[in-house]
């Protein structure tokens, strides 16, 4: 049998960012594991949206150096076809007094962390989008380096690559539980290989990543949230570049680079079990107040995709207090992309006992007994 210094779960972004980092440290004798194969999960669906404008100092932080490494990632990853990652920005209308000033404690936060985000005035939206409808909001949040991935699975990929030609092993299979003698971690069973050995264990399982830590009986207070994407008939005309977003309105809409439209209605008064066309005609309906030119478009298409949401939306990273050579990198909340070469860079971290770039013990486990929350406000 097989023994490798460390295995990772989930071959998702987040494993993959994480085995990456690991080897570039020195641990060539790494074992990513899935059971559908490279950005199988919900990477494979992932938009590709990277912001920096957060309302938790740790967030921000961690968004700030993911869009340092993926504005430079071809550099870092040397991938056979270049990664596309676009500063296109992200803008945020503001349709109360309220939302304005809770949005100025995040610009001040985001500023005060090397963050350019800016509060403007509708008539400046409308210079960054022309077809907005500046009469229904008061003010716009906007952070002109937030930006793109055109292809999250091509850069998943390119992680997994540049791990590979640093000694990592990838395989696809199913990881039936975690092996442990005496709270000590000693590798996995899976369905097709048997039992692997290991000095340690990351679990990045994504989706999967509650059921694998209760194997070892490590219950994660994870809960599953739906989510739907429309995406339009492709447009010519170039229509909307950043992200618009209202959570007031409940609306979210981007222009992808082949020219279709991707949108979603955030709003609660949908529950889960909405028909498609209901759905459709929400999203048409809200979105066409504030932004007019969508009477044009055509659905063509939808995809439904889920988060793994914790209490305060914010990821588990480290190891767990009780089980030696255990980590885990879950519960993402639906922020895994933009958050992935920070997460790999914490966690290889941690693992190596290096000096932390970024400080994540916030993002510990034990938050949750100590009743240490860190409440992110600003989720989509």
């Amino acid at each position: 049998m097989k023994h490798y210094d460390g295995i990772i779960i989930g071959a998702g972004i987040t494993g993959c960012s994480i085995a990456y980092f690991l080897t570039k440290n020195g641990y060539s004798n790494i074992l990513v594991i899935d059971k559908g194969g490279i950005a199988s999960g919900v990477t494979g669906i992932c938009p590709g949206g990277i912001r920096q404008q957060w309302g938790t100092k740790i967030n921000c932080e961690m968004a700030k150096f993911s869009v340092d490494f993926f504005e430079n990632i071809n550099d870092h990853l040397e991938p056979e076809h270049e990664i596309t990652f676009r500063n296109v920005g992200y803008l945020y209308t503001l349709h109360s007094d309220k939302a304005i000033e809770n949005f100025k404690k995040n610009i001040k936060l985001q500023n005060s962390l090397g963050i350019p985000t800016k509060l403007i005035s509708p008539a400046e939206v409308k210079e960054i989008i022309p077809g907005i409808n500046e009469n229904s909001f008061i003010k716009a949040s906007y952070c002109e380096t937030d930006g793109f991935l055109d292809d999250a699975y091509h850069t998943t990929q390119s992680f997994a690559d540049a791990a590979k030609r640093q000694g990592a092993t990838f395989k696809v299979d199913e990881v039936i539980k975690i092996v442990e003698e005496n709270d000590t971690v000693k590798g996995i069973e899976t369905k097709k290989n048997g039992l692997i050995s290991a000095d340690f264990v990351v679990n990045a399982a994504g989706l999967g990543a509650k059921d694998i830590a209760q194997t070892i009986d490590i219950d994660l207070p994870i809960k599953f949230e739906k989510r739907r994407i429309l995406y339009t008939n492709r447009i010519e005309e170039r229509l909307i570049e950043p992200l618009l977003i209202s959570f007031e309105m409940g609306f979210a809409a981007k222009q992808l680079t082949e020219g279709s439209i991707y949108l979603s209605y955030l709003g609660g008064d949908l529950e889960p079990g909405y028909s498609l066309f209901d759905y459709q005609v929400k999203a048409a309906e809200v979105g066409m107040e504030l932004f007019p030119p969508l009477e044009k478009v055509e659905f063509q298409t939808h995809l439904d995709g889920t988060y793994d949401s914790t209490p305060d939306h914010q990821a588990i990273l480290g190891d767990v207090d009780h089980k030696k050579g255990y980590y885990q990198a879950v519960g993402m909340s639906g922020h895994g992309c933009m958050m992935s070469p920070s997460v790999g860079q914490a966690m290889a971290d941690i693992i190596t006992g290096s000096k932390p770039v970024i400080d994540v013990s916030v993002l510990h486990y034990n938050r949750f007994k100590n009743n240490e929350l860190v409440i992110e406000p600003s989720v989509i």
